[in-house]
Parts: C-alpha cells; sequence; structure tokens
C-alpha cells in the first residue's frame, strides 16, 4: 500500500484522549473571553452580538458547500493511492469555489441582512455586516483545517483552530478595553472577525508544510461535478445541524427582541453544547481512518475503532453531565447573577447535545457509504421538528422553550441515525462473514 502514515496506522489511541485535552482548553479560552464580553457589553449589545455569531454560523456552512467535510473522505483515499494530481486539483478547486460563494454570499446577503434587521433593530445590525465581510476568511480557514487533518496533522490543526483562534479573540478583546474603544457589539465582532484571519494566516502555513513534495510538483487533475456531488450531501447535512444549533436564538431575537433573553439563551447554549464541541474535535482522528478502513474493506479494525470511540465519548458525556447537573448553575453565575435563570433550560440542552455527541460519526458514516438518502430524510425532519417546536414552545417558555426545541431535534435525528448506521454495519459486515 502507498502513501500511508504512521498517523492513519490506528495503533496509537491515546490521539483522541490529546485532541480531547485541546478541545477543553478550546473551550475554556473562548468560556473565559465571552464571560468578559458578556461583562463588557450591556445586555442589548451582547443579544445582538449573539445573533451575529448565530447567522454567521450558518452562512459560513453554506459557503464551504461541503466540500471541507468531503476533504476527510477522499484526501486519505488519494494519499493512500499516490493519486497526488487528484489531491492538487481537489485543493485548488475546493478553495477557489468556496471562495467565490463566500463573496457571493457576502455581497448577496449583506444588503439583505441590513434590510430585516434595520426594520426590527435600527440601531444594533452593524455587528453582523462586520462578520459577514469576514465570510470569505472563515470559510477558507475551516476547509483548511479539513485539509490537515486529513493529511494527518491533526493535533497542530486542532490547535490552530481550538486555541489559536480563541486566544486571538481574548486578546484582541482585551487590547479592545486597553485603548478604551467603544464597548459595542461592532468592535466585538471586529476583534472576532481579526482573529479569523490570523489562524487562515497559521493555517495556511501548516498545510503548505504538511503537503508532500510530489503534491506541489504535480499537475492538477479536475473532477469537478463528481466533487461537488459528494460534497452536496454534506452540505445539505450540516447547513441543517447548523441551523438547528443557530435557531433558538434566531427565533428567540424574532419573538423578544426588547428582553435578555437571547443574550441568556446565547450563553446556555454555548455551555450546553461542549460536549458537541469535544466530540466533533475528537471525530477528527476517527473520520479520515474510517475512510481509510473502507478503502482498504478492514472491517474488523472498523469495529474495534467503533468500539474505542464509543467508549472515549461515552465516559467524556457522563463526565460532563456530572458537572451540569452539580455545579451548572454556578457556571453561569460567571456571566452575572441574571444569566442563572437559563439553568432548566441548560440541563434540557445538555442532554439532548450528549446524544448528539455519542451519536455524531453516524452521518458521516452513512455518507461515506452512500447513504445519504437516509442522512437528508432524517435530518430534514428533524429540522422540521426544530424549527415548528422551537418557535412554539419559545413563544410560550421563552430560553426553556428554545431549549426543549434543540433536544428533541438534535436527539431524534442522531438516535436515528444510529440505528440506521448499526443496521447498515450488521449487514455490511456480514456479507464478508466477518466476526
Amino acid at each position: 500500500m502507498t502513501g500511508t502514515g504512521t498517523f492513519l496506522s490506528g495503533e496509537n489511541y491515546s490521539r483522541p484522549l490529546g485532541l480531547a485535552g485541546l478541545a477543553v482548553a478550546n473551550y475554556l479560552l473562548l468560556y473565559v473571553a465571552n464571560i468578559a464580553v458578556a461583562r463588557h457589553l450591556n445586555p442589548a449589545d451582547f443579544d445582538d452580538y449573539s445573533v451575529a455569531l448565530s447567522i454567521v454560523t450558518v452562512l459560513s456552512t453554506v459557503s464551504t458547500l461541503g466540500l471541507e467535510k468531503y476533504a476527510l473522505r477522499c484526501l486519505p483515499v488519494y494519499r493512500e493511492r499516490g493519486d497526488w494530481s487528484h489531491a492538487r486539483g481537489f485543493w485548488r478547486f475546493s478553495l477557489r469555489t468556496t471562495a467565490g460563494v463566500s463573496l457571493g454570499l457576502w455581497a448577496g446577503l449583506s444588503l439583505l441582512l441590513e434590510m430585516v434587521l434595520y426594520s426590527r433593530h435600527a440601531d444594533s445590525h452593524v455587528a453582523i455586516l462586520l462578520l459577514v465581510a469576514f465570510l470569505p476568511a472563515i470559510t477558507a480557514t475551516l476547509f483548511l483545517v479539513e485539509v490537515a487533518t486529513a493529511m494527518g496533522e491533526k493535533i497542530q490543526a486542532v490547535v490552530i483552530y481550538r486555541f489559536l483562534l480563541p486566544a486571538s479573540f481574548f486578546v484582541l478583546v482585551s487590547m479592545s478595553r486597553l485603548f478604551e474603544l467603544p464597548s459595542s457589539a461592532a468592535i466585538v465582532a471586529l476583534c472576532y472577525g481579526l482573529s479569523w484571519l490570523i489562524s487562515l494566516s497559521a493555517i495556511g502555513f501548516l498545510v503548505r508544510y504538511a503537503m508532500p513534495v510530489e503534491f506541489w510538483h504535480t499537475e492538477p487533475a479536475y473532477l469537478r461535478k463528481k466533487w461537488l456531488r459528494r460534497g452536496a450531501p454534506f452540505l445539505m447535512n450540516s447547513s441543517m445541524l447548523s441551523l438547528m444549533a443557530s435557531s433558538g436564538v434566531i427565533i428567540l431575537e424574532l419573538l423578544f427582541t426588547s428582553e435578555t433573553v437571547v443574550g441568556t439563551f446565547a450563553v446556555v447554549a454555548q455551555t450546553g453544547t461542549f460536549i458537541v464541541l469535544l466530540a466533533n474535535t475528537i471525530n477528527r482522528f476517527y473520520l479520515p481512518l474510517i475512510s481509510l478502513y473502507l478503502e482498504r474493506q478492514d472491517k474488523v479494525s472498523m469495529r474495534r475503532m467503533a468500539r474505542h470511540r464509543m467508549l472515549v465519548i461515552g465516559m467524556l458525556v457522563m463526565l460532563f453531565l456530572t458537572v451540569v447537573f452539580s455545579v451548572g448553575e454556578d457556571i453561569l453565575g460567571w456571566f452575572g447573577p441574571g444569566f442563572r435563570e437559563g439553568y432548566p433550560a441548560l440541563r434540557v440542552i445538555a442532554v439532548g447535545a450528549s446524544i448528539n455527541a455519542l451519536c455524531s460519526d453516524s452521518p458521516y458514516y452513512l455518507q461515506f457509504m452512500k447513504q445519504e438518502r437516509v442522512v437528508f430524510l432524517s435530518t430534514a425532519a428533524g429540522l422540521l421538528i426544530n424549527l415548528t417546536a422551537t418557535a412554539f414552545l419559545s413563544a410560550h417558555a421563552g430560553a426553556l422553550g428554545a431549549a426543549y426545541g434543540y433536544a428533541l431535534s438534535m436527539g431524534w435525528v442522531f438516535a436515528l441515525q444510529r440505528v440506521r448506521a448499526a443496521q447498515h454495519v450488521s449487514r455490511h459486515l456480514a456479507q464478508d462473514g466477518q466476526p
């Protein structure tokens, strides 16, 4: 076999714990930064900043076209085969295409967002426009992080994405306070955008280092239609999940424009979904392995890896829920006394997020095995449940209603996809008589 590296040998399973440690460090940094932001801004500005983050998160998911997730599938295979011409073609095509889409979204949606928010919040929409302006840099960073991960630089990519990014944000916010800049959502949004530019520079250097000499000296070959077609399911799934995760903040902003419930829910959601961030970071170790084992048809290693992942994530989920249910209210109090009111919503979100974390590899496996229809239909149904339940329950119960909308939809989607993935694995392994 050609092109294999120790990063895909599957023998060193201590790496997920290292990635988990980096995710915890990331979360603590980002948490400290958001505590500083929450205490630095008035409630109205903090609400606006939270809405800006939610909207830009959805836009950045769309602008990648799913190609960043497909990179975790195709690049390990190209490396295994020594097919550097297609690897370079995919890298070049993806960067150019996502950059063009990002610029189009920036140009087309800025005016739309301005008009929509102006009709409801005439003095608090600048933060969104500033963040949308950084969309091309955000998109390029997200893509290159997955490229570096697929090429074996998992730890380094996570250090940049999960450590350098929030650290830069924290430093820039601190400097804005040091130089006594105005305390506004726009200034914080600018700091956040600049932190993405810093991260883009670092991840660009890492990718240049990670690629072998053959990559840079081969003539690129293109499979544009195939790549877009294979990336489309990842795009649709990621976009729907992103909208499901952000819908609570956006819907609450529409329903409670004059209250602080939006900022409270944003803090609750950040706290309660930490386990999802942790699981997604650990998945950066497992997903390239899934791609490689499928290429090799090494089903014994697939089963061993799946058991190991469930053990690691399961222990982390138990620890996370213990912390939330024992000291979650005190944690929310770090943001200010008013945020303690979100504790009931925190417990609900934590349960839904834990199901998400345990089953978060299932949609990737199903899509790697060309079961895109199953993933699309289940996620689309979950999105419908999410939007309907969140809108209805939020109108009656505020942040707690939005939390139930999140937990019900996410729990249903990922539990169903786990069942379908388990059924597919059983049939797939049985075909070759594997134990």
